[in-house]
């Protein structure tokens, strides 16, 4: 009966998918010969019909569909602004399940009855999300906790959901457009499934708890692991004013301007600093309390900036700095924003324009550019190249900035978020210099390393050629890669031996009281260290 239920559900959605793909054919064939503005108006519409049926149909399917309504309101890189608009409602609009469902979740879970383990437990929400929702309870001790407790049986509603979206990417054939449908799947389905691990997500909570532990000003719930496993996950209860409810704060007293600087601040930390942020900012995951302070909860979605993502935004920003639009274009290739048969010249040729137009900007006119304008530009850039996509990660990133943009501008319209983040980019920034210098020192410290142990490894091999102990097996390639270090060895030695004699002579001249030829000799055997340092560094 549930694998009925199942294929039911999977079927229900492929059809809505297809009714919505077959909508805008019937558009196209309908409206061929309507003047452009006309034709415009009219799309938009049928934009916003189908963008309320998604929204109509994933709240009553529930489930990842609610997940995955959340998820495309964040891609504004190629969906149109009607379908932002209509699926960003999914933020706040999630029915809550029967209680009787998320008590024997809580049984299998935890053994017991809420009643047996809290004191206190509250039947009704306080929160409903795509995947669980959360009670407010209070331990046998008196501390008050916030349970989260995942739906029963959504793990298979989520398999039959990601199944039933291969199906539907395979009928687009992978692609639409220039974004890379596949790629789109297999993240959105990684991130899914990280989201039902509770027990990762407290994990995610004690790491940011622990970033931010010297900061009063910034508040991270406890995690409550004796009443956790990994579909309930029990947390400290912190309160506070949702970080959209602008008049509340005003009416408390907060200077929101203080408040706008501690939000940007902590976001600044969280991803210039600590590569490791909060990237589902909705109403319902921020509060602020006096102080101010801002009070985090929800660590399902957390995205960790990788090290080798941070050095190719120092890559990136050199380029930048240096007008080097092929090495900006190499940067972008290693974040993962070009895909295979991107045209590179071209990007490379668009990329040039962008310095070109950019270069000779005022300081004021840079300041003056907003996240919105920068969004623009990217769309633009979005029309001229092929095979161009942005990377999960970065739309996490992208949409969290703009989200946190949009709530420092409904608080405080004057504050600039970008000069706000400032010290904390150019840090960012000067810690690539830093790095590349410590790599630089590290290299050279092992070279001299083995440089130093020639001379024990030439005594050990003598005292085996002297007892007759040497024995080899060499092959044929085995020959040519130990002539080329003979090769080598023996060039190295030569110089070694050439930055001797010019040291000595140098010594020799300047004993007999001439200067030039002296300084001369000095000079050449710098020269001739350098070369035997860099000869070292390169093989």
């Amino acid at each position: 009966m549930a694998g009925f239920r199942y294929r039911r559900r999977f079927l229900k959605g492929l059809f809505i998918a297809l009714r919505i793909l077959i909508s805008y054919r019937i558009f196209r064939a309908a409206n061929i010969f309507l003047p452009h503005e006309s034709a415009e108006v009219r799309l938009s519409a049928l934009h916003r019909r189908n963008a309320a049926l998604i929204r109509e149909k994933a709240l009553e399917m529930k489930g990842v569909m609610i997940k995955v309504g959340q998820f495309l309101s964040s891609r504004k890189d190629f969906l149109p602004d009607e379908f932002i608009e209509g699926l960003s409602q999914l933020q706040d609009q999630v029915p809550p399940h029967a209680f009787a469902e998320i008590k024997q979740r809580i049984i299998d879970e935890l053994g017991s009855a809420p009643e047996e383990i809290f004191s206190e437990f509250e039947k009704e929400p306080i929160a409903a999300a795509s995947l669980g929702q959360v009670h407010r309870a209070v331990l046998k001790d008196g501390r008050e906790a916030a349970v989260k407790v995942q739906y029963p049986g959504i793990e298979e509603i989520i398999e039959t959901d990601i199944r039933m979206f291969r199906v539907l990417i395979g009928i687009l054939r992978g692609r639409m457009g220039w974004i890379n449908l596949r790629v789109l799947h297999e993240e959105f389905s990684k991130i899914i499934r990280a989201e039902l691990d509770y027990v990762q997500e407290g994990r995610n909570a004690e790491r940011f708890r622990l970033q931010f532990s010297a900061d009063e000003r910034v508040a991270i719930p406890r995690v409550y692991w004796d009443f956790s496993r990994g579909k309930v996950l029990t947390l400290e209860f912190v309160g506070g004013i949702k970080i959209t409810e602008c008049s509340v704060i005003k009416a408390s007293g907060m200077d929101c301007r203080t408040l706008v600087s501690l939000l940007v601040e902590t976001y600044a930390k969280m991803i210039f600093v600590h590569g490791f942020f909060h990237c589902d900012p909705h109403p319902g995951n921020i509060f602020v309390r006096e102080g101010p302070t801002v009070v985090f909860v929800d660590f399902g979605m957390m995205q960790q900036i990788t090290d080798a993502t941070r050095r190719n935004l120092r890559r990136y920003a050199n380029a930048v700095v240096e007008n080097d639009a092929a090495g900006i274009v190499e940067a972008l290739e290693k974040m993962g924003f070009l895909i295979e048969g991107a045209d590179y010249e071209a990007i490379v040729a668009v990329t040039q324009d962008l310095i070109d137009k950019y270069r000779y900007m005022t300081p004021e006119q840079l300041k003056a550019l907003t996240v919105d304008d920068i969004g623009e530009e990217i769309d633009n850039i979005r029309t001229v190249i092929n095979n161009f996509q942005v990377p999960n990660y970065f739309i996490l990133l992208v949409r969290t900035i703009g989200m946190l943009n949009g709530m420092a501008y409904r608080l405080n319209p004057d504050v600039n978020i970008i000069e706000i983040a400032k010290p904390y980019v150019k840090e960012f920034f000067r810690g690539g210099e830093q790095e590349g210098i410590n790599q630089t020192l590290v290299s050279l410290r092992n070279k001299l390393l083995e440089l130093a142990d020639i001379p024990s490894q030439a005594h050990a091999f003598l005292r085996k050629a002297n007892r007759g102990d040497l024995s080899f097996r060499i092959g044929k390639a085995d020959m040519q890669g130990l002539a080329n270090r003979l090769t080598s060895l023996s060039d190295a030695l030569l110089l070694v031996i050439l930055t001797v004699n010019a040291s000595t002579a140098a010594l020799f001249f300047a004993f007999l009281g001439n200067q030039a030829a002296s300084v001369v000799a000095a000079g050449s055997a710098v020269l001739l260290s350098l070369i035997s340092v860099f000869r070292l560094l390169k093989r």
